[in-house]
């Protein structure tokens, strides 16, 4: 690579980081893209095992924003396909639809039905607006919290339930609550749910071939027609300084770079190293345990995803591959994956993924999903980084702090993506984020987009409140 000064450069191939370039490219900046990996695509890429794929998490398209379908349809075009959502969840040893469906009302233990039946008639006052546990006693009552919420969150976030922020169920529930017709955002909503005459159907976009990973494959393509774009694998900005109109830096491998301006996607605690900011915020790393099985192995229930409540597992979720396209899995096969999330500052299953292959496949002989070992032909171990941001009570205060630590450094810098941000989103989210971040960096002019408001989240404060824009 010649040492050209670029535009842009970008950090993180990810959603967000590529449909940036891509937008900065069509209207003529050169770009330079960085990604850590050996591969492109960050928390949307796509495994292939000998004809089996395994998507990064139960990945999909599922979105109204005549944005975000334009985008896509000039990407895929027509391979693209119409899906309808499945989902369940794993629940006091039995499995429940979501939304809920009328004979699931009878599935409930008794003692539990009567509780939740008592909560409904309860008033229940938020004395603290940053507070989990207040926030989720107040729309589903105490006995879903106790039973439900609290032990599968403290599970998937290895972080004390008491110190989560609200913003973490409010977002969380926005991004369960797909169709419009459907509301369940409070117990109330969950049992009216019950007297439709039938189930909505909820419908996704997920590409005809290559996994969902597939869209951004070709997304790359369309980035590569262009000669003023460069992409480098494996490889981290390890060194950077801003030299008048321009940053001059190194790379991991001790190649110069330079570049006008700098669009960060990636952990927010690296950018923070390389600025010298002593501000920090904290992320989950993820398993992913791929499981390519028979399918006279596997029983019912089937769904895209299915969600794990009991604290004592290790699987937070399974996802079913060939409930989301059947080319997924090769003919006679039915896989599976299943997610352990890890705290990054005391890993306990992170440095060792290997050894606890078996006590997942146990839990899913357990849940009578998985008939039996035999029926498990292989494992593919998938450990990823930075999965998850954690928002703990004093998230947004540290948040803006790191924030504003990287706009002291330099307004040329700006933030995007679900690491970059640090805001719980989707892919469909990432692309609608990086295209009012680009529309604004290229006209110069026009709001800031508020991405907390259009992902969802009800806290009434941000680091945009605070006066940090990112």
């Amino acid at each position: 690579m010649k040492n050209v000064c670029y535009d842009y450069c970008i950090v993180g191939a990810g959603p967000s980081g590529l449909t940036a370039a891509y937008q900065l490219l069509k209207a003529g900046r050169s770009v330079l893209l960085l990604e850590r990996d050996a591969r492109i695509g960050g928390l949307a890429k796509s495994y292939n095992y000998g004809g089996h794929i395994f998507d990064t998490g139960p990945k999909r398209f599922h979105t109204d924003d005549p944005v975000v379908l334009d985008f896509i349809k000039e990407i895929m075009a027509d391979d693209i396909s119409t899906i309808e959502r499945s989902t369940k969840v794993y629940f006091c040893d039995r499995y429940f639809e979501w939304p809920l469906r009328t004979l699931d009302l009878f599935k409930m233990p008794p003692v539990l039905a009567v509780q939740c039946a008592f909560d409904l008639l309860k008033e229940r006052k938020v004395h603290d607006p940053a507070s989990f546990r207040e926030y989720i006693v107040s729309k589903y009552g105490q006995s879903l919290y106790a039973t439900f919420f609290k032990p599968y969150t403290h599970k998937f976030l290895r972080w004390d339930v008491e110190d989560i922020h609200s913003d973490w169920a409010s977002t969380g529930i926005n991004r369960t609550v797909i169709d419009k017709r459907i509301k369940s955002n409070t117990l109330l909503d969950l049992f009216k749910t019950l007297l439709l005459p039938e189930k909505v159907k909820t419908e996704f976009l997920y590409p005809t071939q290559g996994g969902f990973g597939g869209f951004y494959e070709r997304l790359l393509k369309r980035c590569q027609r262009h000669q003023n774009f460069q992409l480098l694998l494996n490889t981290a900005i390890t060194e950077i300084k801003e030299q008048s109109e321009k940053f001059d830096g190194l790379t991991r491998d001790a190649r110069p770079i330079s570049f006008c301006q700098l669009i960060w996607t990636g952990n927010l605690n690296d950018l923070g190293r390389l600025l010298s900011s002593g501000q920090r915020v904290h992320y989950l790393n993820t398993i992913f345990y791929n499981l390519i099985c028979r399918a006279e192995g596997i029983n019912n229930p089937k769904a895209q995803w299915i969600y794990v409540s009991s604290g004592q597992t290790l699987i937070s979720r399974i996802t079913c591959m060939k409930e989301f396209a059947p080319y997924t899995c090769r003919e006679g096969y039915y896989n599976l994956m299943c997610e352990l999330t890890d705290s990054q500052t005391y890993p306990v299953y992170f440095h060792h993924p290997e050894n606890y292959g078996g006590p997942i496949l146990r839990e899913l002989m357990d849940m009578s999903l998985l008939k039996g070992l035999k029926y498990v032909e292989d494992i593919k171990v998938n450990p990823v980084v930075d999965t998850y941001p954690i928002y703990h009570k004093s998230y947004v205060r540290d948040f803006a702090a790191a924030a504003g630590a990287v706009k002291k450094f330099s307004r040329r810098i700006h933030l995007l993506g679900r690491c970059g941000a640090f805001w719980y989103n989707n892919s469909d989210h990432s692309i609608r984020f990086a295209i009012e971040l680009t529309k604004r960096l290229l006209n110069k002019e026009g709001e800031e987009f508020n991405y907390r408001r259009y992902f969802g989240g009800e806290a009434t404060r941000s680091a945009h409140s605070q006066g940090v824009e990112t």
